[in-house]
């Protein structure tokens, strides 16, 4: 039998993601928005933009706080910028999640960190609430398909380096508070064979170690039109999710993050 105290709830909520930015930050609802401000007054924006995404959870009544993704302007190139053996200014075009083309940075060398990414804004946000809090990383099958690979030329390969990098993220983000880390996996909704033959063990990987609880994240992309084009094609049932979750019921993968249309579910 479970029993609930007062201050709990059977089912706790939380966000899926990122959240819009203040206008005065960035231009809200744009991919790859640039920032309006820079040096310290950026820095300053940014923790204000955090403090202002928190006050609006906790005023909503969320239980499971995040950041909401203030202090990046991408879910994947944000992180990716702060390694080592990838290159933003060689550029090349290529096939995301098998549906559009973009200009994407190239892996020219060993992918590496040397230093943490998100560890002293997670602490920033640690410091503002009681709150269990949430962080999203992106997932490594998600990271190479957001990349041109002129190194590794290995999917598989480059993904099990970028896991063991995520690890070294991962851990630091626990050691600062984190209650929960959120790794976000949109090429599992595309990449079948993948998921199965490597994408779930390389997410595992990136999770090694953690005493804190995990997540994956698996959506159907930004409401972009080539993402918007794509989902008219699924019909009246969207049954991308039956490829991966029997393997992830078996992972050591804690919560399944998932994106639905509610008329396919009215009780939701």
């Amino acid at each position: 039998m479970t029993i609930l105290l007062p201050t709990q709830k059977l089912l706790p909520t939380s966000t899926a993601g990122s959240l819009p930015k203040p206008s005065w930050l960035a231009e809200p609802e744009k991919i790859w928005s640039p920032w309006a401000l820079e040096g310290e007054q950026l820095l300053e924006a940014k923790q204000d933009a955090l403090r202002l995404t928190l006050q609006e959870q906790v005023h909503a009544g969320i239980d499971i706080v995040s950041d909401g993704e203030q202090t990046r302007q991408h879910f994947v190139t944000t992180f990716i910028e702060h390694l080592d053996g990838v290159d933003f200014e060689k550029r090349e075009t290529v096939r995301i999640r098998n549906r559009y083309d973009a200009s994407v940075p190239s892996v020219v060398g060993t992918v590496s960190r040397q230093k943490p990414v998100f560890v002293d804004d997670a602490k920033f946000l640690r410091a503002q609430t009681d709150q269990p809090i949430k962080w999203a990383l992106p997932g490594p099958m998600t990271m190479i398909d957001t990349l041109y690979d002129g190194h590794y030329k290995s999917r598989e390969k480059l993904a099990w380096e970028f896991a063991k990098i995520l690890n070294q993220e991962a851990r630091e983000l626990e050691a600062a508070g984190v209650d929960i880390i959120q790794f976000d996996e949109p090429a599992f909704n595309v990449f079948f064979d993948d998921v199965n033959d490597w994408g779930i063990a390389t997410l595992e990987r990136a999770i090694e170690g953690l005493k804190c609880e995990t997540a994956v994240h698996i959506c159907y992309g930004y409401g972009i039109k080539a993402n918007t084009d794509w989902k008219k094609t699924l019909g009246s049932e969207w049954r991308q999710y039956e490829q991966a979750f029997p393997k992830l019921q078996q992972s050591n993968i804690d919560i399944v993050s998932l994106e639905c249309q509610t008329h396919m579910f009215p009780w939701i």
